[in-house]
């Protein structure tokens, strides 16, 4: 099972077209139970925070993950947050790891052949599209999350190589 929990219902869309066997709107349904009944109380085996949103979601993956699971906080908090529940990860023995920056070298060349291959279709996730003249509205609409932009591309144009 891969189960995706997010308040917005065009992301949760998506991520069925990328692999998403459940989801849960967190707008509508508490998350937790949602999650309690998918796994037979159990909880997951693995929980991803790719948000990093400075509410509660750290905490929220806490309370998901089953006794002896593991956590990626891959999403960057954007300051310190202080109320972590801390011994409730220590109660359920979790194993937790950080990320932010993947290992350009060996990680970009991965990545750029799955796309190439065919193996991960990135363009669903690209939603708005922006010459370079408009590269301001196009950092606008995404800071904003105008018009439900997910990933929003410039292109640049090809030198001239005469």
């Amino acid at each position: 099972e891969i189960i995706v929990i997010d308040k917005i219902e065009s992301r949760l869309r998506l991520s069925r077209q990328h692999g998403a066997t459940q989801v849960i709107c967190s707008a509508k349904e508490d998350p937790i139970e949602a999650v309690k009944t998918i796994t037979h109380g159990k909880g997951p085996d693995i929980v991803i925070e790719a948000v990093g949103h400075k509410d509660h979601t750290m905490n929220l993956c806490i309370e998901l993950s089953r006794l002896g699971g593991e956590i990626l906080f891959f999403g960057v908090p954007p300051l310190r947050i202080h109320d972590i529940a801390w011994y409730e990860a220590f109660r359920k023995n979790l194993t937790i790891y950080t990320s932010v920056n993947p290992d350009f070298e060996r990680d970009f060349p991965l990545a750029m052949r799955w796309i190439g291959e065919g193996r991960i279709n990135v363009a669903s996730l690209i939603t708005h599209r922006f010459k370079l003249a408009e590269i301001q509205k196009a950092f606008e609409v995404f800071r904003d999350r105008e018009e439900g932009a997910l990933k929003v591309n410039v292109d640049f144009p090809a030198a001239d190589k005469r």
